[in-house]
């Protein structure tokens, strides 16, 4: 019987360890999808030219607010977006329900922090489905994709919302989704 001498076995150990790491991170890697997904105002006048792009693992979304484009006639800093999935129920009073992902988002701070102003401390949540818009849902004016809102004061305010689309970043130059609540 031939025997491996003890480099060989090493080797060997070494390789189906790293094979082992391999598959254990790609298998990790299958459950999660991108999102890249423009915003379209409620009356499809303005394609602001900001977007997002979201990572979902499980429950989880993780994403960044892209802000810094050539679309966007300033340079802002992106905004940071984290989240979870939900279901909001079509009774509920706000513009976006159903299967959505709701995100934390740091946008506010990062817009004004960039022109070198303070940080303003404001929490902006995004509501947003995962699919764009069909073109029947555009001609029927719904249901929408996104919706934005944000803390003032101890106060929650719906700041805007509309319908998602493929294309990213826009016509206009400085109309950020978030519009003038900065």
């Amino acid at each position: 019987m031939l025997t491996a001498p003890a480099e060989d076995k090493t080797l060997r150990l070494k390789s189906l360890a790293v094979i082992a790491l391999l598959l254990l991170g790609c298998s990790a890697a299958f459950g999660q999808k991108t999102y890249s997904l423009g915003f379209l105002s409620y009356d499809q006048k303005t394609r602001y030219c900001d977007y997002e792009v979201l990572t979902v693992n499980a429950s989880n979304v993780v994403g960044v607010h892209n802000m810094y484009t050539n679309d966007c006639g300033v340079d802002p800093e992106n905004g940071v977006m984290v989240g979870v999935q939900a279901n909001i129920s079509a009774g509920s009073g706000v513009p976006v329900t159903g299967a959505v992902v709701t995100l934390g988002d740091n946008s506010g701070d990062a817009f004004i922090s960039s022109g070198g102003g303070f940080a303003c401390g404001c929490a902006f949540l995004y509501v947003t489905k995962l699919v764009p818009a069909t073109p029947q849902q555009l001609k029927d004016g719904g249901p929408f994709g996104w919706a934005f809102y944000y803390t003032f004061g101890g106060e929650a305010f719906l700041g805007n919302y509309g319908f998602l689309t493929k294309q990213l970043g826009g016509d206009s130059k400085t109309a950020f989704s978030f519009g003038d609540y900065l």
